[in-house]
This record gives structure tokens, C-alpha cells and sequence, in this order.
């Protein structure tokens, strides 16, 4: 009896997704997850944060969710991030950023057991090691950056937290990425710290980049897969997010509940200017890969057929359509991001430069083409609309170009591995 021989391809392994708690909004990630309409797989803490969130925390870890803590370190080394009620280290000076002086003599290892002290008591699975904004290889706070992550992790192993992993967040400037010479020099010095995963946060790049910018930094991140850790691209999301994670520069993303899609580093190193009010309400329009403020998003879905061509016709996310986008914002982007991931992570990794370019970014160019054609009577957004088609139509011949250039021989960082999965599987793979 003969018989025929299946080859069965193996299951490729889903693209890694961070969620950002942040300060705000985690009652309503709260009210997600405890009625069963939200699955989170990894998110991101702040340390400042930590007691307002115990129990959507402790909920989410019940569920198997991996916790990740960010200890803000950055945010509180610079004077246009600085928060005074967010400085939480009881050894150093709490009335001024942190200053390179602060992490000399003993001072970064009281700092380096403080964070330790704080992941083993809360229970985190990986703490990003303390690090700070760089311009280039030659700021003063590299030297400082590499040792502290040395120091943490002997403070980890040494207060029994060795089962606590560690991240690197490399946050520089897209300008710097791009220069081949500052890429060896933070390679140089990273090949051999004790780190699982590097996080790549890049001001000036981010959800409303260009996709000529997008094209530029799938190259540049490709040299870093010589560290052979996966890369999670930070504070990224929408098409740019997915253009990386589909041509595997990267192998994760990590953004926010509808921010933190964009860093801007250079709003750091001036003081913050005063403003009154609280941050106006958007909603993702996923046709449009853009958020609108909720009034120009209301007064666009009464135009002609813009309720059919751009309403959310996911009816798991939004069973009433628009009337449950604006109704829950935060719960529809969320769903639809994690959707757009899963669409991705379902075929193999061989084949997603083409699932992005043919579904994803064409779908967006094809409805970016009709909403133009839309003509609502307010100038800002008409030029929004107009705006958008270019970006969109741009990016699209740019990475359809890109495809045709590097072909299919190219190297892809990794899956980032949740710390209860097997370890020693890290690195880079090819094609």
C-alpha cells in the first residue's frame, strides 16, 4: 500500500505586541479584560503607575498575561519629561531631573536595588533596564547605561530574582540610527550586556512616518540583528508598525492604548511649556490608518457613503457600527490593532511582506483614494483627507520598491520569547 507524503508546514510564530498601560484609561482596560472582550499578551507597566493599577494588574497576571516594567528612568532624566510626583527613587534628589552625577560612586547601586527591590515584591516577569535618551554613542549617559544594566542584573541575581528577565530600550534619534558608524558603536558596547530583547524607541519616526523613513529604518534596524536579540519596536503603530514587523526588521511592537505611537525626544530637552486642558478625544479610523479628533470624526462619517467605506465592520469589535466606535474609542482600537497583528502572524513569515503590501496597504491606498473624493466642508479636514492619500500612496510604491529590491534573502530579528516559554531560542533568523 503506498500512500502520499504531507509536508505540513510548521505554525509560524504570531508577531510579538506590547501594550503601554500608561497613567490614564486603565479603569476602562480594567472593565476590557474583566468582561472577557479584551486578551492581553504582554504589557508594559510604569513604575510610577504601579499601586493605581494593582488590580487590573494582578487581573491580567491571573490570566497569564506577562508584565513588563518600565521604571521611567528616561522620562525623569530630562527637564521637558521630569514629574516630580512620578520620581519614585527615595535615593536620589527628588526636586530636579536625575543628572549623570546621581548614578556615580555607590548611588547606582543603591538605584539598581531599588528597581530590583520593586520587580521581586510586585511580581513582574522582565523589568527594561534603566536607560536613558543618547543622541549618539558619545553622550555621557551611555557609559552609565551600560553598567546599569551589568549592576541590575547582579542586583536581580543576587536578591533572588534571577527568574526576572531583562530588556534593553535603546532610545536614540532616527538620525543617529541611520549613520552606520553610531549603529557599530552601540552594537560594540551591546553584544555582550545581560539582556533578552532590545527595545528600539526612535524620536522622530513613529505612526506618521514616511515611507521613505520606513524604508530607511528597515535597513538601518537589519544591522542590528548582529546582536542576535529579538528587537521590539517602541512607541510605533498603525501601517509603520506593521510594515516593520512584516519585513522583519523587527519582530515586536509596543505602543499604547491609542497613544504612544510616536516618540519625540526633542520635546525633552526643553522645559515644558504650560498648557490648560486635557488631551482631546480621537478615534482610529483603521480604513484611514489615522486618528481623527471625535468631532471631525463624527461630522466625516455623515458624509455621503462614508459610514459604508469607513464605519469599523468588525461586528465582534463594534456590533452597532461607528455608534460603538465612539462610544468605546480606546476598546475599538485595541481590537482592531490586535487584529491587524493576528491577520499578519497567520501566514508564514516567508509570505507577510506580501500579506502587508497586498491587503494592508493596499486596502488603505484604495479607501484612502475614495475618502478624498469625500468633500467635507471644513478646509482642515479635506486637506487631512488629501493629505493622507499622498502619505499612503507614497509609502506604498516606496515598499513595493523595497520588496522588488531585496528579494526574499534577508534577515529577520526573532519573535521576542515570553519568559514562560523555552528559553535559548533567542537571536536571528534568515530566510
Amino acid at each position: 500500500m503506498s500512500g502520499k507524503i504531507i509536508e505540513l508546514s510548521p505554525r509560524p510564530e504570531p508577531i510579538g505586541h506590547f501594550i503601554r498601560i500608561g497613567g490614564n484609561g486603565h479603569r476602562q482596560l480594567e472593565t476590557l479584560q474583566g468582561s472577557g472582550k479584551l486578551r492581553l499578551d504582554r504589557v508594559v507597566a510604569d513604575v510610577a503607575s504601579f499601586k493605581a493599577q494593582t488590580d487590573l494588574l494582578g487581573s491580567l497576571r491571573n490570566s497569564g498575561t506577562e508584565i513588563t516594567l518600565d521604571t521611567r528612568i528616561a522620562e525623569l532624566s530630562e527637564v521637558g519629561s521630569y514629574v516630580q510626583s512620578a520620581q519614585w527613587l527615595s535615593c536620589v534628589e527628588r526636586s530636579r531631573p536625575l543628572i549623570p552625577a546621581d548614578f556615580g560612586a555607590n548611588n547606582s547601586d543603591r538605584i539598581v536595588a531599588e528597581i530590583a527591590e520593586f520587580a521581586i515584591k510586585n511580581t513582574v516577569d522582565v523589568v527594561l533596564a534603566p536607560s536613558h535618551f543618547v543622541a549618539d554613542a558619545r553622550s555621557p549617559w551611555w557609559p552609565i547605561d551600560i553598567k546599569l544594566c551589568q549592576d541590575l542584573r547582579r542586583a536581580l541575581d543576587e536578591m533572588g530574582g534571577g527568574h526576572v528577565r531583562i530588556d534593553y530600550s535603546l532610545i536614540t534619534t532616527y538620525r543617529t540610527l541611520r549613520e552606520p558608524e553610531q549603529r557599530r558603536a552601540f552594537i560594540g558596547a551591546m553584544k555582550d550586556l545581560p539582556y533578552t530583547n532590545l527595545w528600539l524607541r526612535i524620536s522622530g519616526f513613529g505612526a506618521d512616518a514616511t515611507g521613505i523613513a520606513v524604508r530607511r529604518s528597515i535597513s538601518a534596524i537589519a544591522d542590528l540583528h548582529s546582536l542576535r536579540r529579538p528587537i521590539v519596536a517602541d512607541h510605533v503603530g498603525g501601517l509603520v508598525a506593521l510594515a516593520l514587523v512584516a519585513f522583519g526588521a523587527t519582530g515586536a511592537i509596543a505602543h499604547g492604548v491609542g497613544e504612544k505611537e510616536r516618540f519625540a525626544g526633542q520635546r525633552w530637552l526643553s522645559p515644558k511649556p504650560k498648557r490648560g486642558g486635557g488631551q482631546v478625544g480621537r478615534v482610529y479610523v483603521r480604513a484611514l490608518d489615522r486618528y481623527f479628533k471625535i468631532d471631525d470624526a463624527q461630522l466625516l462619517m455623515e458624509l455621503g457613503s462614508a459610514r459604508r467605506l469607513l464605519a469599523c465592520a468588525d461586528r465582534e469589535c463594534c456590533p452597532l457600527g461607528v455608534e460603538d466606535t465612539f462610544k468605546n474609542p480606546k476598546g475599538h482600537f485595541l481590537t482592531q490593532r490586535i487584529s491587524q497583528l493576528a491577520d499578519l502572524s497567520k501566514v508564514q513569515e516567508s509570505r507577510r511582506v506580501d500579506r502587508f503590501l497586498n491587503h494592508h496597504l493596499a486596502q488603505a491606498d484604495r479607501i484612502a483614494r475614495q475618502a478624498a473624493r469625500l468633500n467635507p466642508n471644513d478646509p482642515s479636514l479635506a486637506r487631512a483627507l488629501r493629505e493622507n492619500t499622498v502619505r499612503i500612496d507614497r509609502m506604498r510604491a516606496i515598499l513595493e520598491d523595497l520588496q522588488q529590491t531585496i528579494g526574499h534573502d534577508y534577515s529577520r530579528s526573532r519573535v521576542p520569547r515570553r519568559q514562560d516559554q523555552s528559553r535559548g531560542e533567542d537571536g536571528m533568523a534568515r530566510r
